[in-house]
């Protein structure tokens, strides 16, 4: 005996208890209990009845299969109560259920080059004395630490040289740990900052030509996935190009808006649509895109309009997007509101302000996880957008769009877009040689005879090898 609903659901809203009680023969064991102690403590906290706190879930279940039950029941007989503060709580059972030794513990912060093999160490002094730009010395400590972890995992020699270079480079492309893996081009500037290091420290430059050797192959090998990079783009623009990713980001949204509040789907959904929608808008780096925490890189207006201003890791120089499309703006919102009723925007805006974007809390996520979730979404990875915005600026007005591609993609040199620019300038020559050809084929329809064949043989000139020289 389940005993008397109307008394055990008395706290309940009058459509939440009338739809248990219709459907009493179907209730699953202990849902109408749970229930009635969850509108219970939901009224003593005096909660929202759209949106019940933390509180009256933690009081309601003493268990966590009995805290899956009372969401499972929610979904079904009050589908329009958001359970967005339920995920506090549902994280709170996955802490408990995880090992302790496995359980994640934040990074505490450390001093630079303190995970450095001490031969490195008496090295860095140098490093810091060099005469060269703040952000490349930050860049070379960065990269100095991805070679020092897989020292410190005994896969490669910190005596540097040949050996310790291709012991470095088969750890980056075939470590154990799939999600550590790198790109050649990523492993190259790894071994590049360790290269500077013995540069500064004294390190005979036998040995860093040799290292050298193993950096330069493993950019030739970054130049022959570029063929790939471009085959993915071909087939994203066969689909539709930026056409395609709205439409995903538009189903994204929809899936998400039929999911619970809670749950870890939902949460995915938004992450992939909101990461596509923002790097659509302006294209920026991943390893810039993870750091961003609202109030400071990412910002919310009064008025709901968003704007993002960021140091770029890479180049050191500083970028914004300005006032970003009030459509990804909107998306933004929903991101924020995590399932929450519109009108708590403001509010919960400003209870996440100095928290990570991506996270919506306290910890930064890891560099790959923009591509992650745009390969989830689109197909391809976050950095072929960046080549996939270049292109249709390139298409759209050639003979200006290499400096608005390089103002655009961030880049902090000349020679950084310098690939971008000699495309540029071939769809610039194209176009002015087309037009020249529209020229003399206009002229021939308005003259004699005599001059018609005299353009003609000037325009097979122009057509033939000679001409084009």
């Amino acid at each position: 005996m389940r005993g008397d609903l109307a008394a055990i659901l008395k706290d309940a809203p009058t459509a939440v208890r009338r739809a248990m009680i219709e459907d009493e023969p179907n209730l699953a064991p202990g849902a109408a209990h749970v229930m009635g102690r969850f509108w219970s403590a939901a009224r003593e906290c005096k909660s929202y009845s759209s949106m019940p706190g933390a509180e009256a879930y933690r009081a309601a279940a003493a268990s966590e299969s009995t805290f899956r039950c009372l969401l499972r029941a929610l979904a079904t007989y009050a589908p329009h109560v958001s359970t967005a503060h339920a995920r506090l709580v549902s994280e709170e059972w996955y802490d408990r259920r995880r090992i302790p030794g496995a359980k994640a513990v934040r990074q505490k912060a450390r001093r630079d080059g303190a995970i450095w093999p001490l031969s490195w160490r008496r090295m860095k002094s140098s490093l810091d004395a060099a005469a060269i730009e703040s952000s490349t010395r930050k860049r070379y400590t960065a990269s100095i630490d991805r070679c020092a972890t897989v020292v410190a995992e005994g896969l490669a020699s910190e005596r540097l040289g040949f050996i310790a270079a291709c012991e470095l480079s088969e750890a980056f492309l075939f470590h154990p740990d799939e999600a550590r893996r790198v790109k050649p081009v990523t492993a190259g500037n790894y071994i590049e900052g360790l290269i500077a290091l013995g540069a500064r420290g004294g390190v005979s430059e036998e040995s860093l030509t040799a290292m050298r050797v193993i950096s330069s192959d493993l950019r030739d090998q970054s130049s022959l996935e570029e063929k790939n990079k471009y085959e993915r783009l071909s087939a994203l623009m066969e689909r539709g190009g930026y056409g395609h990713v709205a439409d995903r980001i538009g189903a994204l949204r929809a899936r998400a808006h039929a999911l619970p509040a809670h749950s870890a789907a939902r949460r995915r959904c938004m992450q992939q649509a909101v990461v596509c929608a923002v790097i659509v808008n302006k294209p920026p780096r991943k390893s810039d895109l993870v750091s961003w925490r609202f109030g400071d890189q990412i910002a919310r207006d009064v008025d709901g309009t968003w704007r993002a201003e960021w140091e770029q890791e890479k180049t050191g120089g500083g970028t914004e997007t300005g006032a970003i499309w009030p459509e990804i703006c909107e998306i933004l919102d929903e991101w924020i509101l995590d399932g929450r009723p519109d009108r708590l925007v403001h509010i919960r805006y400003q209870e996440l302000v100095g928290r990570n974007w991506l996270t919506l809390d306290d910890n930064e996520p890891y560099r790959n996880l923009p591509t992650e979730l745009t390969k989830a979404a689109i197909g391809v990875p976050s950095h072929d957008l960046r080549t996939l915005a270049a292109d249709y600026m390139r298409r759209h007005d050639p003979a200006h769009a290499a400096n608005v591609i390089a103002a655009h993609l961030g880049h902090g040199t000349r020679q950084a877009g310098e690939a971008y620019r000699a495309e540029c300038d071939g769809v610039a020559a194209q176009a002015i040689w087309q037009e020249a050809r529209m020229t003399i084929a206009g002229r021939l329809t308005d003259q004699p005879a005599s001059a018609r064949q005299k353009i003609e043989r000037e325009k097979r000139f122009m057509d033939s090898p000679a001409g084009e020289l």
